[in-house]
C-alpha cells in the first residue's frame, strides 16, 4: 500500500502544473494509468486498484481518463479476468475486475464498453459472469436512457441469445405427468434456467422504473406502436422470454398452495413487468388474429411479405404469437395479473382471441405447451358463463383448424393426463355453441375424425344433446335435433361401418356400443317421434343392423377358430398383424421395436377371451335395439313429424 501512495504521490508532483485538457497529456496519463493497474493486479494489490477510483484525493483524475483507457484496461484486466477458471482459483481477482467493471460501467464511453459487454454475455457461459455483465450492462443503459434506444434493444437481443443457449433437460420436451411436475425444479438444468431468469429480474426491474417513471397519456400507450421506443422493446423482450424453455416449465398459479415454485415467481415477475409498460393486459389480444392470418399465409407462401407500418407489435420477430401464447395463458388460465384486466372487453371477443393463441401451441410438438393451451381455453369458455358462441362464427377458419388439433390431441397424445383434460375441453367448446353450432361441430367431426373412439364419444354428445332437448319442454324440439338434420347425422355419421360387413369391430367397438346405445335410447325415449326417429328406422336396419349383424357373426367364428388354434397348440409366434387383430395398443411404436412379441399362451387365451366378449356386448345390445324395433309405438301414438326428405 505504501507503494501505492508513494506512486500516486509522484504521480500528482511531477504533474500537479499539467492540464490535462491537453490530449497528448492526457494519453500519457493513461498509458500510465492503465500501466499501474495491470501492476497493482500482477501485484495481487487489488485494494490499491479500488483506491484508484474511491480515494478522495486520486478519484477525480483517475475517473476522467477511464475515457480514454477503459476499452484497453477492459480488453487486458476485466476480460481476461471474468472468467470461471479465475473464480474457482482466485475468486479475490474474480472481484477485483468485477468491481472495476462497475466502475468503467459508470464513467467509461458507454457504447463502446456495451458493445464489449454484449459479446461477453454470448460466448462465456459461466452464470457468475452472465451476472457481472448484467449488472454492468445495467447501469449503461440506465446511462444512456431514451437517448439510444436501440442499444436497449440490441443488448436484449443478446441477453436472450445467451438464453438460449442454457442446457435443458430432454424431459421438458417429451413431457411430465402431475407426480414428475412436482421434482421439475430438483433438476439441475432446471435450476440453472432459473436461476438466470432470476438474475434477468434484478436486470430489468430497475429499467422498467426508469422507462415507466415519466408517465404517459392513455392515447400515446395505446397508439405508440413503433419501433425505437423503450417501452415497447421492454414489452417485447419480456413476453419473449416467456417463450422455450421457460413456457415447458410448470407455471401453475394453485390458490391453495401455501408455497411458490421460482418458476412461479419468474413467471409473475415477467407478466408484472409487462403490464408497468403497458398497463392494459388484453393490450396485444388487438394484433392475435391479424398475427395469426398473417403467420397462416407466410406458410402457404414462403416469400410472402407483409406491410407492419413500423408496428413492433405485429412483427413476428419482436412478438412470437407462441410466447403472447403463454402471457395469456399466465394471465386468463392462472390469473396473473387479471386484476388489472378492464372490464370492458366483451368474454366473446378474448374468447375468440384465445382459441387463435392455444391453436398456436396445440401446433407445436411439446405436450407441456398443449397443457396450458387446454387450460387457457378451458377458463375462456368458462368466462362466456351463460353467453352462446354463434354458429355464425364457424366460418372462420380457426374453429376448423382448432377442432382437428383438438381431436387428434384427445386421440394420440402420449400424457394421459392431457388426453383426458382435452375430452373434456373438446365437450365444453362444442356445448358453447348454440344449438345450431353444435349439430354442424358434431356432424363435421364424427365425418372427420380417424379416431373410433372418440367419434363414438361425439356420437354420445349428440344424443345427450338431443335427449336433454325432449325432456326440457314439450314444445318443437330445435331444427338441429330433429327432421332431416337428426336423420342425416344418424344415418352419415353415427350409424356408419366403415368398410361395411368387413370392418374391423373390435377396432370399432366403442363407437359401434355407443351408437347401439343411442338406438336403443331413442327408441324407448321418443315414443312419440318428436325427432323424427321412427320415421327412418327400416333405413337404419338396412344400412347398419344387417351388416353389423353379419360382421358380428364372421368375426366370432374368426376369433372363435384362433382361440382353438391357441388352445390345442397349433398357433404361431405372434406377429404386429396379430397384435392389431387382438387390440394390442402398442403406444408410441409404429415399428414395434423393442417390444416382446413372444406373449405365453396364457396370455394369448386372455386376449381372445376378451375380445370375445367384446362380441358377447354388442350382440347383447344388438338384440335389445332389434326388440326395441319390432315393438314399434303404433302411429296414432306418434306426433306429426314431417320429415323433409
Amino acid at each position: 500500500m505504501n507503494e501505492v501512495q508513494e506512486h500516486d504521490n509522484s504521480m500528482s508532483d511531477e504533474n500537479e502544473d499539467v492540464s490535462f485538457d491537453k490530449p497528448a497529456d492526457s494519453t500519457e496519463h493513461g498509458e500510465n494509468l492503465k500501466a499501474l493497474v495491470k501492476q497493482l493486479v500482477k501485484e495481487r494489490e487489488y485494494e490499491g486498484v479500488a483506491l484508484l477510483f474511491t480515494s478522495a484525493n486520486e478519484a477525480p483524475r483517475n475517473v476522467a481518463l477511464l475515457r480514454e483507457i477503459s476499452i484497453d484496461l477492459y480488453n487486458d484486466v476485466c476480460k481476461d479476468y471474468l472468467t470461471e477458471e479465475v473464480y474457482e482459483q482466485d475468486p479475490e481477482l474474480y472481484i477485483c475486475a468485477e468491481e472495476l467493471l462497475k466502475t468503467m460501467a459508470v464513467h467509461a464511453p458507454p457504447e463502446s464498453l456495451l458493445m464489449e459487454l454484449l459479446e461477453l454475455v454470448e460466448e462465456n457461459m459461466f452464470e457468475r459472469v452472465f451476472n457481472s455483465a448484467l449488472r454492468a450492462m445495467q447501469v449503461i443503459l440506465l446511462r444512456l436512457g431514451d437517448r439510444k434506444a436501440m442499444s436497449l434493444e440490441f443488448t436484449l437481443n443478446s441477453i436472450w441469445t445467451r438464453l438460449a443457449m442454457l442446457p435443458e433437460p430432454e424431459y421438458l420436451y417429451v413431457g411430465y405427468d402431475e407426480k414428475e411436475k412436482q421434482l421439475l425444479e430438483q433438476d439441475e438444468d432446471v435450476q440453472n434456467i432459473l436461476m438466470h431468469y432470476i438474475t434477468l429480474d434484478l436486470f430489468y426491474q430497475p429499467l422498467i422504473a426508469d422507462i415507466c417513471a415519466k408517465p404517459r397519456s392513455e392515447k400515446e400507450i395505446f397508439r405508440n406502436c413503433k419501433y425505437g421506443k423503450r417501452r415497447n422493446i421492454m414489452c417485447c423482450f419480456l413476453v419473449d422470454v416467456m417463450g422455450n424453455p421457460f413456457s415447458l416449465l410448470d407455471l401453475s398459479n394453485k390458490v391453495e398452495s401455501k408455497t411458490n415454485t421460482y418458476s412461479l415467481q419468474c413467471a409473475r415477475s415477467l407478466v408484472h413487468g409487462v403490464i408497468k409498460c403497458v398497463p392494459d393486459p388484453y393490450f396485444f389480444l388487438s394484433f392475435v388474429e391479424t398475427k395469426s392470418k398473417w403467420k397462416s399465409k407466410a406458410k402457404k407462401n414462403d416469400g410472402l411479405t407483409e406491410q407492419r407500418d413500423g408496428n413492433i407489435f405485429l412483427n413476428e420477430d419482436d412478438l412470437p404469437l407462441e410466447n403472447l401464447a403463454i402471457f395469456y395463458y399466465l394471465v386468463i388460465a392462472e390469473g396473473i395479473g387479471a386484476s388489472h384486466v378492464p372490464r370492458v372487453y366483451n368474454p366473446m371477443y378474448v374468447c375468440e382471441m384465445t382459441i387463435y393463441l392455444a391453436q398456436q401451441l396445440l401446433g407445436e410438438k411439446f405436450p407441456a405447451l398443449h397443457d396450458k393451451a387446454l387450460k387457457l381455453v378451458d377458463k375462456s369458455l368458462d368466462n362466456l358463463g351463460n353467453r352462446k358462441i354463434p354458429s355464425a362464427d364457424l366460418d372462420l377458419e380457426i374453429h376448423k383448424a382448432f377442432c382437428k388439433s383438438l381431436c387428434h390431441l384427445v386421440g394420440f397424445s402420449s400424457q394421459t393426463h392431457i388426453r383426458q383434460h382435452g375430452i373434456k375441453v373438446l365437450r365444453k367448446y362444442i356445448l358453447s355453441f348454440d344449438d345450431e353450432g353444435k349439430y354442424l361441430i358434431l356432424k363435421n367431426l364424427m365425418a372427420t375424425v380417424n379416431h373410433q373412439g372418440l367419434c363414438g364419444y361425439l356420437g354420445t354428445i349428440y344424443k345427450d344433446l338431443v335427449a336433454e332437448a325432449l325432456q326440457s319442454s314439450s314444445a318443437p324440439l330445435p331444427t338441429s335435433f330433429t327432421g332431416q338434420d337428426f336423420r342425416t347425422i344418424f344415418l352419415q355419421n353415427i350409424c356408419k361401418l366403415p368398410q361395411g360387413v368387413e370392418t374391423d369391430l373390435i377396432e370399432n367397438s366403442d363407437k359401434i356400443i355407443s351408437t347401439l346405445n343411442a338406438l336403443r335410447f331413442f327408441a324407448l325415449k321418443d315414443a312419440e317421434n318428436r325427432t323424427g326417429f321412427w320415421s327412418f328406422t327400416k333405413d337404419i336396419e338396412k344400412r347398419y343392423l344387417t351388416p353389423l349383424r353379419k360382421g358380428l357373426d364372421l368375426s366370432e367364428a374368426h376369433y372363435k377358430g384362433e382361440l382353438k388354434k391357441v388352445q390345442e397348440g397349433r398357433d404361431t409366434p405372434i406377429d404386429m398383424e396379430q397384435l392389431k387383430m387382438l387390440d394390442i395398443a402398442v403406444q408410441n411404436d409404429t415399428t414395434g421395436a423393442g417390444l416382446d412379441f413372444q406373449l405365453s399362451r396364457d396370455k394369448k387365451l386372455e386376449l381372445l377371451n376378451q375380445n370375445l366378449c367384446t362380441f358377447d356386448l354388442i350382440r347383447s345390445l344388438l338384440g335389445r335395439v332389434c326388440e326395441c324395433f319390432d315393438n314399434a309405438p303404433k302411429e296414432e301414438t306418434m306426433k306429426s313429424n314431417v320429415l323433409n326428405t
